[in-house]
């Protein structure tokens, strides 16, 4: 049996550190974020993390069918 990474927990761990990033860069005037534009940064953010979650289930399903 072969070990393959978690992919939502990657996903999921680089999203949150683009995120901080991106916060930090806020913090020290680096970037200005406002409101609409971080709204969309986390909505993106919680997406990836629920399309890595969708896309592990579906290949764990198809592995159980074999």
């Amino acid at each position: 049996m072969s070990r393959r990474p978690d992919l939502p927990a990657l996903v999921a761990g680089l999203a949150l550190l683009a995120l901080g990033a991106l916060l930090l860069l806020d913090r020290v005037d680096a970037l200005e974020l406002r409101f609409g534009v971080l709204t969309p940064a986390l909505l993106a953010v919680c997406g990836a993390i629920l399309l890595a979650t969708g896309l592990d289930n579906r290949n764990r399903e198809d592995e159980r069918e074999r």
